[in-house]
C-alpha cells in the first residue's frame, strides 16, 4: 500500500504537499505550441465544445506519438448483461494515423479502448470487459482525417441508481465528467452502432477478428462522413472488473486508506513506541482510543479478523526486525481488544522490514524509514442493511449528497483561467518546465486537481516522465501531489483504483500517463483525484514540489 518507489517517476526526488485554506482566494485538451518551432510563452489550447447533451473535448491521446483528436462522449447504456459506452472520435491530424495505444493506458492492451468509468459518488470504478484477446467493443484501425468514428466499449452492468459516471481517457483531455447513464433495451448481443445516412459503414467483425472501415467498403472514408469501427464480440471467457476507489489520507500519527469495502489504518510506531521498544508511550493511549472508536464505528464484526501487522525499517537483522514488529503488533492488538471487548476477533503478525512503503537510502532516507516503521490495523467495513431500495435511492442520488460523498460534477468543459504559474529548472538535464495551475473542482466524493505542465526546453521530455520521488505512491503519475486541511493537518493523497497490488504498480484516477507531448514548446494537461476536503473549503495552497508552493488556488 502507500509509498513505494517506482523507476519511472521523475528522477529528481521531491515531496509535494498542498495546504488547504478555508478562505476563498476548463478542462481543455492541453497546451501545444505551433509546429513552426520556438518556445511558446502561452501555448494555444485546443477548443472545447459544450452544448446540450454534448460532451466534447479536443486533445492529444496516447503516450507515444499522440493522436490529435476530438472526442464526444455520448452516453452509457445499461443493458441486462453489460453496459455500453458510446462515443465518437474525429481525427484532427493531416494524414491517416493508426490508433496504436492512443486510447489505452500505460498498462492497456495495444489498439484497445481502455477507458475506466468512475462512479464518483458510490466510490466505484468499472473497467472494460476483456477476454483472452483484449478489451471488448470496437476494434480501431487507421483514423482518416475529419472522419467521425462511432465507437463502443463494453463494461459490467452499472447499478440502476447510478445516473452519471466520469470517463477517464489517456490523453490531455483527461476526465469526461457527467456522462449520462441511461437504460437500454435487450441483453447486449452483437452491437454495431448505427452510422449517419450516406456514410461508409463496416460490417460487425466476426468473433476474434478485426475489420477496418476502409477494407470493408473498398474506399477511403471522406472527411465529414460517419463510420463505425467493427465490434469484436467475446472470444472465450469474459473477465469483469468492478473495483472500489481507495481514498488515501495522512496525519502526523497515521495513514488511512479507505474504500467502501475495507480500511487500513497505518500507525507510525515513532508515535506509539520509544526507539527499539515495544512498550506503548503515553501519547499512544490517546491515538489508540481514536483508532478503537473508529474501528467500532466502521469494522464489521461478522467478517473477522481485525488484522494487526507490525513493520520496521531496514536497519537491523531480519530476525530482530521480525521479532520486534510482532511484539509491537501484539501490543497494539491487546490495547484494541481491551477497548473493543469480545465482539471482534483479532490476528497479530510481524512483517519486519519485508514490506516497505518507502524507498530507503535516498535523499529522503530519514522520512522513508519513519514511514516504514508502522503498525497497520485492517478490517472489512460494515455494509448498509435495510433502508432505501434501489428505486428510492435512484430518486435521490442525483440531487442529494450521500454520506461522505457529494454531487457528481456536470460536464467540466473549461478548466478556466490560470491562477498561478512557476518555472522549475531543477532537472539534471537543465530542462525547464512551467506549471500552470487551474482551479480545482469537486466530483462527488473527490477533489480534482488540474494543471498544465509546459516543456520550455531545451530538450524533449522523456515519455515516462512522472512527478513523484522517493516518498510517493507507486503507480500514479502525480502521486507526489497532495492537499492538506490546515485545521486537522489531514493530508489528502491520490485516489487508487482497487486494493494495493504488492506485485507491481497500482492504478490511480489520473490520465494513466503524464507525458503525451514531449517536444519543447508543448505542454500536457494533468489531473488527479484526491478525497474531497470538507465542503467549507473553498481554496487550497498547492505545493508542487520542484515548482514550489501556490497559495489560494480556488476550489469550485
Amino acid at each position: 500500500m502507500a509509498y513505494r518507489w517506482r523507476s519511472r517517476e521523475l528522477t529528481v526526488p521531491v515531496t509535494m504537499v498542498a495546504v488547504l485554506t478555508a478562505s476563498g482566494c476548463g478542462a481543455l485538451g492541453g497546451p501545444r505550441a505551433p509546429s513552426s518551432g520556438g518556445v511558446s510563452s502561452a501555448p494555444p489550447r485546443p477548443s472545447v465544445t459544450s452544448a446540450a447533451a454534448s460532451l466534447v473535448k479536443e486533445g492529444w491521446f496516447g503516450p507515444t506519438g499522440p493522436l490529435h483528436a476530438r472526442v464526444e462522449m455520448r452516453r452509457v447504456e445499461r443493458l441486462a448483461d453489460r453496459s455500453v459506452l458510446r462515443f465518437t472520435v474525429t481525427s484532427l491530424e493531416d494524414e491517416a494515423r493508426h490508433t496504436g495505444n492512443s486510447f489505452g493506458t500505460a498498462a492497456g492492451d495495444f489498439g484497445s479502448y481502455r477507458i475506466p468509468l468512475v462512479d464518483p459518488v458510490g466510490g466505484k470504478v468499472y473497467h472494460p470487459l476483456t477476454d483472452q484477446v483484449g478489451t471488448l467493443g470496437s476494434k480501431p484501425g487507421y483514423y482518416e482525417p475529419g472522419v467521425r468514428y462511432e465507437t463502443v466499449v463494453y463494461y459490467p452492468p452499472i447499478p440502476a441508481d447510478v445516473r452519471t459516471v466520469t470517463a477517464i481517457t489517456a490523453g490531455t483531455a483527461g476526465e469526461f465528467t457527467g456522462v449520462p447513464v441511461v437504460d437500454g433495451t435487450g441483453s447486449g448481443g452483437a452491437i454495431s452502432p448505427t452510422a449517419a445516412p450516406g456514410s461508409t459503414v463496416s460490417p460487425t467483425a466476426a468473433s476474434g477478428s478485426t475489420v477496418s472501415p476502409t477494407a470493408a467498403s473498398g474506399s477511403t472514408p471522406q472527411p465529414g462522413t460517419t463510420v463505425s469501427w467493427p465490434v469484436r464480440e467475446p472470444a472465450g471467457q469474459v473477465t469483469s472488473s468492478v473495483q472500489d476507489l481507495y481514498g488515501i489520507t495522512e496525519s502526523a500519527e497515521k495513514t488511512t486508506i479507505a474504500s467502501g469495502g475495507d480500511e487500513t489504518v497505518g500507525l507510525r510506531t515513532d508515535v506509539l513506541f520509544a526507539f527499539d521498544s515495544d512498550r506503548l508511550t503515553a501519547r499512544a493511549r490517546a491515538v489508540l482510543d481514536d483508532v478503537a472508536k473508529e474501528t467500532r464505528e466502521k469494522a464489521d464484526p461478522a467478517r473477522p479478523p481485525v488484522l494487526v501487522e507490525g513493520h520496521t525499517d531496514g536497519k537491523g537483522t531480519h530476525a530482530y526486525n521480525m521479532a520486534l514488529s510482532l511484539r509491537r503488533a501484539q501490543a497494539v492488538r491487546r490495547e484494541l481488544q481491551a477497548r473493543l471487548g469480545g465482539a471482534y476477533r483479532f490476528r497479530a503478525t510481524g512483517k519486519g522490514e519485508t514490506e516497505p512503503v518507502a524507498r530507503e537510502g535516498g535523499t529522503d532516507d530519514e522520512e522513508a524509514r519513519a514511514r516504514n516503521r508502522r503498525v497497520e490495523v485492517s478490517y472489512r467495513v460494515k455494509q448498509p442493511t435495510g433502508g432505501s431500495t434501489a428505486s428510492e435511492t435512484a430518486g435521490t442520488r442525483a440531487d442529494e449528497p450521500t454520506t461522505g460523498g457529494g454531487r457528481p460534477a456536470p460536464f467540466h468543459a473549461d478548466d478556466g483561467e490560470t491562477v498561478a504559474s512557476r518555472t522549475s529548472t531543477g532537472r539534471p538535464s537543465g530542462q525547464r518546465l512551467r506549471i500552470d495551475v487551474k482551479p480545482f473542482y469537486r466530483d462527488g466524493a473527490y477533489l480534482v486537481a488540474v494543471f498544465d505542465i509546459v516543456n520550455l526546453g531545451p530538450g524533449n521530455l522523456g515519455a515516462g516522465t512522472g512527478y513523484g520521488g522517493d516518498i510517493a505512491y507507486i503507480g500514479g503519475w502525480y502521486t507526489g501531489f497532495s492537499v492538506v486541511d490546515p485545521a486537522s493537518r489531514t493530508v489528502y493523497r491520490a485516489v487508487r483504483m482497487g486494493p494495493d497490488d504488492p506485485r507491481g504498480p497500482d492504478d490511480y484516477v489520473d490520465p494513466g500517463w503524464a507525458t503525451f507531448n514531449v517536444e519543447p514548446g508543448t505542454g500536457n494537461r494533468g489531473f488527479f483525484y484526491v478525497p474531497a476536503p470538507p465542503p467549507g473549503v473553498t481554496s487550497v495552497t498547492f505545493d508542487a514540489g520542484p515548482f514550489g508552493r501556490f497559495d489560494h488556488v480556488p476550489v469550485r
